[in-house]
């Protein structure tokens, strides 16, 4: 222990003896430390921190399965209460319906999120009340009293936290609803659904909303997210076996309806695992890139040691003779390297606490767990480790060179020892070709990713972003019926239309965008492309559907191809219509005229209603700028009654000023009627590119940390030899070499080294980009524009920092240098 302080006393004021070499040494781990600390809570908090939950890994989420169009379906009420009788491996599955509701009452209507559950939800969440009780099979009853349970936020923030609010009645969607009792503030609800509101303030019992058990509603209406929480010990290929014999028993079952499904199944998937499997492979990259910085970070800082030991090499020369063995002078060499990570992992930490905040700022609002990023006893765990092996990896090159040959050489007269002769010349070199080579593959793959999100925002959605302000209203049904749904919203349009500023106004049930859709079997009269699936009479397929007023397309900007578009005589006692888009039409009818044939909602079963198509439009990038998506139908608002649409207004102005206007003819309307997501769809666009542009953004940011790590790291080395070759240099001038000779000869031996780093960088890069495929949007992960740019740009920064010492060499003045010797 007395040798280990004694160790550490020494390397403290050794270091201090040489305070630029520790300040920048210091500085540059840093970088690299607190780098891969802030991705690395990141990392923790998003894959490997378990979920908030009792037991998570017992929590799955399960889907149906209907087919190739359909592989992840909802659940229906029937499939729920079979799913729930016959399984064996579950201790119970609860589901959930999100929505948003109308709360009204004191002070302003407000739209908030909301969610339906069944019975068990939240003793498959095992989770406890903060006051009062929780949902339970009992409220989920027909005819059971309407009752409501609070979030915590929403408690706090609408009725100051009163305890007094148990047993008191609220209204939402203008429905009178008990309210017994208040959620603990921790729980959220997790989900990759995006539908799901970002805070659900108001829980109700499924049953008395729908107004029938779930047995008994229809089959195919898949509105239910179902949530099982395994038996303990039961693996998840066993619950996926367990739901296959379920799947099995109702093929067997309901045969007319599941056996004419191909791929009909139910698919059984870690809660955690599908909500970050969007953004696994993204992460995973990044974590990878920041570790490439760690490493040139510890690449500079061992080519700085190198340079250091050439320094000491006769102190260690001197210590040898008086008696210190090579292991006790490498057991200096690296307590002097873990005291230097030591340092840098300290100032790295505070660095990583400041990425932290800016990363939990700027990362995108659907990483899932994002609240949850934060440096804990894991991160510190992870930077200790990181720490001892930063040290050992730019600690031990130099050790190992330094006591390669015999110590006393440097002890003779002009004696030269291993880190300034050709072993630690060839050592550093390698240094340098290894920092270029990672930091070619970092720029690379910024170089990608940027010009992919540049494609991404060239791409055409199919309709025009600009000068468009959009909102949600959703009329709770209690008091609009249909007509009354169609009067409000023939009134709105009317009054949008009217404002200054507007060119034109519209209305959809699900804007593209904006995370709302809908889908379902869309039947066709004829086809000859779609096969007739065994007991149907008609062809279909799952389409997209969306209903829309006469001026939605003119507004959007979407193009009408051929037909014509809604009018206001398309209403409930005209003739039954539809337009559909290019790639239904495509699919149904390659070739022909769509205008005229018909199509009906649902498998065609029964006696379809059928609906004349009029109008045929271009196809419509609803769920991001990069997913062309499902085929599209739409239909006319005033011959169904919708009761939820999103506001579309075409301005002449900045769009984003009319939101209070617009806000003030809803209530003009209806004094209590709230609008919600009130944004301009260039904000729409923005949001979606938002977690492109993070990844891109991080992954730019250490490219250019790499850079500069490198152009340093290379300086560091031509200035070295510089300094070697003084002698040299003197000489050669003396007879008879110009200075452009000197300037070419340090150039020719860094950018030789360069070159070599450049070629193994671009072969790394060409393997490792493939990784990047996924996260590519119309770029090749082999793009040549990209690599010829990234080579160009590394070559100009390697040879600047080659230039400047080079330079430096043909200031040396042979008169002294001759006399010096």
């Amino acid at each position: 222990m007395d040798t280990l302080l004694q160790d550490l006393r020494y390397s403290v004021r050794t270091l201090l003896k040489s305070p630029v070499f520790t300040v920048v040494a210091i500085l540059t781990l840093a970088l690299g430390i607190g780098a891969n600390t802030a991705v690395f809570s990141v990392v923790n908090a998003v894959l490997l921190r378990p979920l908030p939950y009792d037991n998570p890994e017992q929590l799955t989420l399960v889907w149906t399965n209907f087919g190739p169009d359909l592989p992840q379906n909802w659940v229906s009420g029937p499939e729920y209460a079979e799913m729930r009788e016959f399984n064996t491996q579950f201790e119970d599955i609860g589901v959930v319906v999100p929505t948003t509701v109308a709360f009204t009452g004191e002070g302003e209507p407000e739209q908030i999120g909301a969610a339906a559950v069944s019975g068990p939800f939240f003793r498959v969440m095992r989770v406890a009340s903060a006051q009062g009780r929780l949902i339970s099979q009992e409220d989920d009853q027909p005819g059971a009293p309407a009752v409501a349970v609070l979030s915590y936020g929403f408690w706090q923030r609408r009725f100051g936290g009163d305890p007094g609010i148990l047993n008191q009645t609220i209204t939402a969607n203008d429905q009178p609803y008990t309210v017994v009792g208040v959620l603990p503030a921790d729980f959220r609800i997790l989900h990759p659904d995006a539908q799901f509101p970002d805070n659900v303030d108001i829980w109700v019992a499924i049953v008395p909303v729908f107004g029938a058990a779930y047995d008994q509603l229809p089959r195919g209406n898949h509105g239910l997210r179902a949530f099982g929480r395994l038996n303990s010990g039961v693996t998840l290929a066993q619950a996926q076996a367990d739901m296959d014999a379920v799947a099995t028993r109702l093929l067997e079952k309901t045969p007319n309806y599941y056996g004419r499904i191909d791929g009909w199944g139910i698919t059984v998937l870690s809660l955690h695992g599908d909500l970050v499997e969007d953004v696994k492979p993204a992460l995973m990259i990044l974590l990878g890139a920041v570790g490439f910085v760690l490493l040139i970070a510890c690449v500079n800082v061992a080519n700085l040691q190198l340079t250091r030991a050439a320094a000491r090499e006769r102190e260690m020369a001197l210590r040898s003779a008086l008696g210190a063995g090579r292991g006790r002078l490498a057991r200096q060499l690296v307590t002097e390297s873990l005291v230097l990570a030591s340092a840098g992992a300290a100032v790295g930490l505070l660095v990583a606490f400041w990425l932290v905040r800016v990363l939990t700022t700027v990362a995108p609002e659907g990483l899932p767990l994002r609240d949850a990023i934060s440096i804990d006893g894991s991160v510190l765990l992870f930077t200790l480790l990181m720490t001892v092996l930063t040290a050992l990896f730019f600690g031990l090159a130099p050790v190992l060179v330094s006591l390669k040959d015999s110590l006393s050489s440097s002890l003779k007269e002009g004696g030269r020892g291993s880190t300034s002769g050709a072993g630690g010349r060839r050592l550093r070199a390698g240094l340098v070709m290894s920092e270029v080579a990672l930091a070619l593959v970092l720029l690379v793959g910024a170089g990608l990713m940027m010009k992919s999100l540049a494609q991404m925002l060239r791409a055409d959605p199919g309709y025009q972003t600009e000068q468009l302000m959009t909102m949600r209203v959703a009329l709770p049904g209690a008091r609009y019926d249909t007509e009354a749904s169609v009067a409000f919203w023939d009134q709105l349009l009317e009054r949008a239309a009217a404002l200054p500023g507007v060119s034109s106004a519209g209305v959809i049930s699900h804007l593209p965008l904006s995370g709302a859709y809908a889908s379902g079997s869309t039947a066709v009269e004829r086809s000859d492309a779609v096969p007739l699936t065994e007991g149907f009479n008609y062809p279909f397929i799952e389409a997209d559907r969306r209903w829309v007023s006469p001026d939605y397309f003119q507004t959007m900007g979407v193009e009408l191809i051929s037909g014509r578009n809604f009018t206001r005589a398309d209403n409930v006692d005209a003739l039954p219509v539809a337009i559909v888009d290019e790639e239904f039409a495509d699919r149904f009818w390659p070739g022909e005229d769509p205008i005229g044939q018909r199509v009906t909602l649902g498998a065609g079963g029964g006696q379809p209603t059928w609906r004349e198509v009029v109008g045929l439009v271009r196809h419509s990038k609803h769920y991001d700028l990069t997913t062309v998506g499902r085929e599209q139908a739409y239909f006319p608002y005033a011959q169904f009654g919708i009761n939820a649409m999103y506001l579309t207004v075409r301005t002449t102005a900045e769009p984003a000023a009319l939101s209070r206007a617009l806000q003030s003819e809803v209530w003009e309307l209806d004094a209590n009627q709230p609008v919600s997501d009130l944004q301009t769809m260039g904000d729409r666009v923005s949001g979606t590119v938002a977690q492109p542009r993070f990844n891109l953004v991080l992954l730019a940011g250490f490219a250019v940390l790499a850079l500069v790590l490198a152009a340093v790291g290379i300086y560091g080395v031509i200035a070295y030899s510089v300094g070697q070759r003084t002698h040299e240099v003197g000489v050669r001038m003396a007879l008879g070499a110009d200075r452009g000779a000197v300037r070419a000869l340090f150039l020719k031996q860094g950018m030789g080294t360069v070159g070599l780093g450049l070629l193994f960088g671009l072969v790394a890069a060409l393997a490792l980009s493939r990784l990047l495929t996924s996260l590519l949007y119309s770029v090749s992960p082999a793009d040549p524009t990209t690599y010829i740019a990234v080579a160009a740009v590394l070559t100009l920064v390697a040879a600047a920092a080659c230039l400047v010492p080079a330079s430096m060499a043909t200031r040396v003045e042979p008169v002294s240098v001759l006399r010096d010797e």
